[in-house]
């Protein structure tokens, strides 16, 4: 909690004086990813214009992850926010909190956010499953939120985490079921090494196009990437687990 307390407070000071806080918060996230002894394997190229990143969602370390290798926002649920760290990090770094059962009306004014950081040239990233799984496979992408990217005329950009190649990794990396912050941040520490392999996929174009057909071609792109490099889960993790549900 101190650490995240200084951590906001440095981000705001440097901010102030100068340097983005985007290009701070992207270190901080590399920092992160180092102390937790991250090996990021990239394959394609994170996208530098402003688009909106589409990926599966495993772990509350995809949001380290993703924010070390490229500048964007995040949308979260409200909850993250109150994490130790965490939170503190998130609010700092511009994460857009989104309540659940907020009803049409948030959502419409989270799309309206959306649309104008990526309008004034800010990244978003979305995960479009709303919840986190095994990694083995995806849910359904939900496709309000695809709206913004269609609204200001930018390319959705789909990302596949796979955690591993190694099964222990796979297995302990998703954040599902009964697991409880602290506890599985301890455990993740205890790791050697915590590989990643994270695919910046072909764009998809938003133009003119219709937000259920960009979500299905999103989803269509992860889930052929999945279908080739699939995690190897250890034979007692339950598929059939209950998800937590950690963005939007």
């Amino acid at each position: 909690m101190l650490l995240g307390a200084l951590l906001s407070l440095v981000i705001d000071l440097l901010a102030a004086i100068g340097p983005s806080r985007e290009r701070i918060v992207r270190w901080w996230h590399r920092q992160l990813c180092r102390c937790m002894r991250v090996e990021l394997r990239v394959h394609g190229t994170a996208p530098k214009a402003p688009v909106m990143l589409v990926s599966n969602h495993v772990s509350w370390l995809d949001i380290p992850v993703l924010g070390a290798l490229v500048a964007t926002r995040f949308v979260s649920k409200s909850e993250v926010a109150d994490w130790p760290l965490i939170g503190r990090l998130a609010r700092a770094g511009g994460t857009e909190f989104h309540r659940r059962g907020g009803g049409s009306q948030g959502t419409r004014k989270l799309i309206a956010r959306l649309t104008g950081h990526l309008e004034n040239g800010q990244s978003v990233t979305v995960f479009p499953e709303g919840t986190t799984t095994l990694g083995a496979t995806t849910r359904r992408f939900q496709p309000r939120l695809f709206a913004a990217a269609i609204e200001s005329r930018r390319p959705v950009v789909p990302v596949l985490l796979r955690y591993g190649p190694d099964p222990e990794t796979a297995t302990l990396a998703p954040y599902v079921g009964d697991d409880v912050f602290v506890p599985h941040l301890l455990r993740m520490l205890q790791r050697p090494r915590i590989i990643v392999d994270v695919w910046f996929l072909e764009p998809v174009p938003t133009v003119a196009a219709d937000r259920s057909a960009v979500a299905k071609d999103a989803q269509r792109a992860i889930d052929e990437r999945l279908a080739l490099n699939p995690p190897e889960l250890l034979p007692d993790r339950a598929p059939a687990l209950p998800r937590h549900r950690l963005s939007t």
